[in-house]
């Protein structure tokens, strides 16, 4: 095998239908209805080069037809690849693998995912890219931009299905028909993938406008009204007040100094939810996330906060309702004399 080099040709493996590349055999030539969980988890196991027995949390096996062709096997790892986040703007490895019509080009092409995304694992096969051309030549083919767009769309899906298949993540109205369904080993299955990746989440929201609405439906977070668990925005957004237009969030070292926080009395005395964010990255996530589904976000520490005119004229018209039921017995009363 010859190697890879500046301007020189890419090295070459062939891989035809069950022939083993690196010991794995070709499961992404066959249909998804083809290979059995067991299976995946063995692949993935041998692509991540993992003897242990831990499974993928999630993976996408497709095909992409059209103008571009391409099969594509992607993995959600169950923990963070080490230095992940320590070499994040240093490096940009990406751990996706490339076939070109079953012929092995590289074991890392950094273009075909952006950096939020290099945790995923897995491989792509086109019969759409050029064989035989230089690495340069590669990168820049119109066909490699198609490919990353559709990549990223899968691997969000990929993502976004094990928040919707955890127990965990259901209203109390869903979770009846998730415990009947018999899927007590997806429960807990987000909140892990956060806690391994939701930084990768947030830098995609930084890093990516096309897709940010996208990945601010991944966010979680907790808040003065999630009881200690992870909570959405959509969730946030199913809890807001009457008349209440903006999400409210506080940012600080941690959920304990926040919950001290005097900024933070006078909406909860209001019965507003306010959302805690005690990661670094946060304070810079927020200049890049202004509003989620038409709703503004709003700094309860900053001045000059706005609660809503809604909001102001119901607190008005609580505070003085004995005064105003006072004041229309007085003119009922005096109606009733003059008419007299």
């Amino acid at each position: 095998m010859r190697k890879q080099g500046k301007g020189k040709q890419m090295s070459k493996g062939i891989v035809k239908g069950e022939t083993g590349c690196m010991k794995w055999k070709a499961i992404w030539l066959r249909t998804p209805k083809e290979v059995t969980d067991e299976k995946y988890a063995k692949f993935y196991r041998s692509l991540a080069k993992n003897f242990s027995e831990e499974k993928p949390l999630s993976w996408s096996h497709f095909t992409a037809e059209g103008d571009v062709e391409f099969k594509a096997l992607l993995f959600v790892p169950p923990k963070t690849p080490h230095d992940l986040y320590e070499s994040y703007y240093n490096s940009n490895k990406s751990n996706l693998k490339l076939f070109v019509r079953r012929v092995f080009i590289s074991n890392e092409f950094d273009e075909l995912l952006p950096k939020y995304l290099n945790f995923l694992m897995g491989l792509v096969d086109s019969d759409t890219l050029p064989l035989n051309v230089s690495r340069e030549m590669l990168q820049q083919h119109s066909s490699l931009k198609i490919i990353k767009k559709k990549l990223i769309r899968k691997a969000l899906d990929m993502i976004r299905r094990i928040a919707q298949e955890d127990p965990d993540e259901s209203s109390d109205k869903e979770k009846t028909d998730v415990e009947a369904n018999d899927k007590d080993e997806k429960k807990g299955q987000y909140t892990k993938f956060w806690n391994e990746f939701g930084k990768s989440v947030k830098l995609g929201i930084i890093e990516d406008a096309s897709n940010r609405n996208r990945l601010a439906k991944l966010l979680r977070f907790e808040s003065t009204k999630s009881g200690g668990k992870l909570a959405s925005l959509d969730q946030y957004i199913s809890r807001m007040k009457a008349g209440q237009k903006d999400i409210f969030y506080i940012t600080g070292t941690s959920k304990e100094q926040l919950e001290k926080s005097p900024f933070l009395e006078r909406l909860t005395k209001k019965n507003y939810e306010v959302i805690f964010f005690t990661d670094p990255v946060d304070e810079y996530l927020m200049q890049y996330l202004m509003e989620y589904e038409d709703k503004k976000f709003q700094n309860v520490s900053k001045e000059g906060l706005k609660l809503g005119k809604d909001s102001k004229d119901k607190e008005v018209k609580d505070t003085f309702k004995d005064l105003t039921k006072w004041w229309k017995d007085i003119l009922v009363s005096e109606n009733f004399d003059s008419e007299d």
